[in-house]
């Protein structure tokens, strides 16, 4: 049994898709006709579409279903994913995987999104293999920030909580890796550069500052 694992989360940490997710509900909630602020937008970066719709729909009392407006967001998504190199790989992630499979240290993805497009965005860009198992956001009841996603990951890994890396990208994932009693490093990107990510136990401007013999001595 292995006696750690590193829990990756997927858009921001794994593929440079924050910005595509902010396009698509900005087109959205303007044709729509809902005036959401750029600053309310931001709130659910890291958060799952499903409670960030439903917040919308009972605010702005829209008569869309919450189902409706998930899947036309996943669809719309789905459809920049069949764009050859719409939504790269973020820099140094495969040679961070390969490095931990190399050490024998297993990787996990637990995301918001959902398992459909988690799967979808590991086999197009042919890095499945690197991850034992996904958790997405309509596996578990409680969105980032609540650490249910975490713990089910590592109940899932047989590792306990505090065997843990978390990589993210956002408050609402820091404070969920926090709240399962994870150690998180934050990754800094152009998407969220104005967010408060001074929860994480350290923060990176890139994954190529990572290493297997750094996050074992995080670890221990």
């Amino acid at each position: 049994m292995p006696e750690f694992a590193v829990i990756f989360d997927m858009d921001g940490v794994i593929v440079d898709s924050e910005q595509v997710y902010q396009e698509i509900e900005r087109q959205m909630y303007d044709d729509l006709g809902i005036p959401v602020s750029p600053e309310e937008h931001r709130l659910f970066i890291g958060a799952a579409e499903r409670s960030m719709w439903q917040y919308m729909k009972d605010k702005y009392q829209m008569e869309a279903e919450t189902d409706m407006l998930v899947e036309e967001e996943r669809t719309r998504f789905m459809s920049r994913l069949d764009q050859p190199g719409s939504i790269p790989l973020m820099p140094g992630l495969r040679e961070l995987l390969e490095a931990l499979a190399h050490e024998g240290i297993p990787a996990y993805v637990a995301s918001s999104s959902s398992r459909e497009i988690i799967e979808k965005v590991l086999q197009v860009n042919h890095i499945r293999h690197f991850f034992k198992d996904i958790t997405g956001g309509d596996d578990v009841f409680h969105s980032k920030p609540a650490p249910e996603i975490f713990l089910k990951t590592a109940s899932k890994a047989g590792i306990a909580p505090e065997k843990c890396l978390v990589i993210e990208d956002s408050e609402n994932g820091i404070r969920a890796a926090r709240a399962a009693g994870m150690k998180v490093i934050a990754l800094l990107s152009h998407c969220n550069g104005d967010l408060d990510l001074s929860e994480a136990s350290k923060i990176i401007h890139a994954l190529d500052e990572l290493d297997a013999h750094m996050i074992r001595h995080m670890l221990q």
